[in-house]
């Protein structure tokens, strides 16, 4: 019999934390020689539910569908007053808390963690949610072990991602995990994405906030202006006009990471770029300042999960 994909939505919920993950164990399908998933979307009442976007699902209601040891429950993320509303939903409490036991596994996609949390589900648990919410996950619910970089989380049978796009990589990984890494690579391929993301990389919000701090915002456009440059901490310091100690500590504390890592991270991500306009992995790297391919390979599939060549085969301008 087919795993069942049991997505739990609501008024006003993330469409692609639905459409992603479904699209992968749908794909799935072209290259099992066997029904593998079927997908089913609930919902406190069943029928129409509209999602943020306005776009109509049809959904069953949740009392009416018996969990088995073979399905998954996930539970997507979406509007703010509609992840309050229904984290305190009594149906969907009593549904979740004695299915989630029963399931071979549960977990939530984006803010969907806020919901698992409201409900006692991720108590001494790690877990994830989207960069935007770990903040609130950490200081509403302390018995939550939240894990703060990770694109997805997996603790037992609890699988957490950290929403949008991401839940495609965590969908990607139970692909894996239910088969073969081949398959999952196959899938991956078929729907143009990321051959597989390891789970432990970061959102990389430190951009944002970078960039939401007035002391920092500068310092974002004058990297990426020299990226091509062997540039320093020091550098950093200097062009802020703080001692190197005091910006170090300063940006550590409100942006998130070392002014180290952000230039890596920087680095890396202009390389990606790169190579998805065509330019060749000797040249990336040049361009963003590594003066060792070697290095600069090891750098960038620890942080995107493949080789740079690899990268620009899947994701490289075909034109």
């Amino acid at each position: 019999m087919p795993r069942r994909i049991l997505f739990v939505i609501f008024d006003q919920f993330e469409m692609l934390d639905l459409s992603g993950p479904s699209s992968v164990f749908s794909a799935a399908q072209r290259f099992l020689k066997h029904p593998a998933y079927s997908v089913h979307t609930l919902s406190v009442t069943g029928g129409v539910v509209h999602c943020r976007a306005g776009i109509e699902v049809m959904t069953q209601s949740c009392e009416g569908v018996r969990v088995c040891p073979s399905d998954t429950i996930l539970v997507v993320g979406g509007d703010n007053n509609a992840i309050a509303e229904i984290s305190n939903h009594p149906s969907l409490h009593a549904w979740l808390t004695l299915n989630a036991p029963i399931a071979e596994r549960f977990g939530s996609i984006c803010s969907g963690a806020l919901v698992l949390a409201a409900n006692g589900l991720l108590d001494g648990r790690n877990a994830t949610t989207h960069w935007a919410d770990l903040a609130l996950l950490a200081r509403d619910y302390p018995a939550v072990n939240v894990q703060q970089d990770a694109l997805y989380c997996i603790d037992d049978n609890l699988w957490t991602s950290a929403g949008v796009t991401t839940g495609i990589d965590m969908a990607l990984a139970m692909l894996g995990s239910d088969h073969s890494s081949k398959i999952m690579r196959e899938v991956a391929s078929w729907l143009v994405v990321y051959a597989h993301r390891p789970g432990h990389q970061t959102q990389f919000s430190e951009l944002l906030a970078a960039q939401n701090q007035d002391v920092f915002a500068d310092i974002v456009v004058w990297l990426d202006a020299n990226l091509h440059k062997p540039l320093r901490v020091q550098d950093m310091a200097e062009k802020s006009a703080m001692t190197e100690r005091t910006f170090y500590r300063r940006f550590t504390d409100q942006v998130g990471c070392t002014p180290s890592k952000f230039l890596e991270n920087r680095r890396l991500f202009r390389a990606k770029q790169l190579l998805e306009t065509g330019s060749v992995v000797k040249s990336a790297s040049a361009s963003v300042g590594y003066k060792s391919i070697l290095g600069f390979s090891k750098a960038f599939e620890a942080k995107y999960g493949l080789s740079p060549a690899l990268y620009k085969r899947l994701h490289g301008n075909k034109e």
